[in-house]
């Protein structure tokens, strides 16, 4: 028998696109979640050595599959590079052999002690310091002391399990690896309607293959966050080339998969007749400027 309840059973069956039994015995449980880490291992699979070498890496420590199947997906999906820990032990093994940009630890894992000793000893490793290896703690926990406790034993970041703390991870990553990088001038994302999950993203250059390889990212960053609603500003591009009309394809494909919405405001009549002769103007629905896009984007009328 297991000690999992029944909802908590239907969930990792579910996840790992298997048929519950009946009478569920603890090697059907190991079965399901082999299946999931099946899953998870094939997120980066599809990914080129070259794509894995330069991806920001993640080390997720958590004992919950729920979690970790939550978080790998949507960090992988985001182009970071995802290992998992399940316990202690094998947290400070990892982390000892490989570099890691960031450590996603679970407080509770299974207790409170086990959470602050494995961050103290993570913290204070020079390899820590040397890889300037930032450390965020996850937990449901509201308690102030143990929150004050994180941060005292090396935390970079306390994370509470809210409804989108996932999401809130992502953000929190992606904001410090644009400040690594330094704020690309080139791109500019705003949130236009919250309620509407509409972002506007204005792209200065789309010649640049640095430029293309941040808009991908841009894109999948707000699509992974629940922002399904895209508008891409071209108002200061003159000219394109097949590297961006790809990119424009690309944004597309993926915004698409998602269920989501994506429009260009702001397109130079050079720029719309290259568009037009690769029918793309049929595709990505125009409009004159950006106010246009939000008021169509907020009445559904973008098909």
């Amino acid at each position: 028998m297991t000690s999992l309840k029944n909802d908590q059973l239907l969930k990792l069956f579910s996840l790992a696109s298997l048929k519950m039994p009946e009478f569920v015995s603890e090697n059907d449980v190991n079965t399901a979640l082999v299946e999931i880490e099946k899953k998870i291992l094939s997120i980066n699979s599809d990914k080129t050595e070259i794509e894995l070498l330069g991806a920001p890496s993640v080390l997720i420590v958590d004992d919950l599959e729920l979690t970790i199947h939550q978080l790998s997906l949507l960090l992988g999906k985001s182009g970071y590079n995802v290992s998992v820990a399940r316990t202690v032990i094998d947290a400070v093994d990892l982390f000892k052999k490989r570099h890691y940009d960031y450590v996603l630890i679970d407080l509770f894992i299974p207790n409170p002690e086990d959470g602050f000793g494995l961050l103290s000893e993570l913290y204070s490793l020079d390899k820590s310091k040397d890889n300037q290896s930032k450390f965020i703690v996850i937990s449901g926990t509201d308690d102030k002391k143990l929150i004050k406790d994180c941060f005292l034993k090396g935390a970079n970041e306390f994370i509470s399990k809210s409804s989108n703390w996932h999401i809130d991870i992502l953000r929190y990553i992606s904001l410090l690896e644009k400040q690594k990088k330094g704020c690309n001038e080139e791109i500019l994302s705003c949130v236009e309607d919250e309620s509407g999950k509409i972002v506007s993203i204005h792209i200065i250059n789309l010649h640049k293959e640095s430029v293309l390889l941040e808009l991908d990212k841009e894109i999948k960053f707000w699509t992974h966050s629940g922002y399904f609603n895209i508008i891409i500003d071209l108002e200061n591009i003159y000219t394109i080339n097949s590297k961006g009309i790809a990119a424009l394809i690309a944004c597309y494909k993926i915004i698409s998969e998602n269920k989501g919405k994506v429009v260009l405001c702001s397109v130079k009549h050079s720029v719309n007749e290259v568009l037009s002769y690769v029918f793309l103007h049929n595709v990505l629905k125009i409009f004159a400027n950006k106010e246009e896009a939000i008021t169509a984007l907020r009445s559904s009328k973008v098909k």
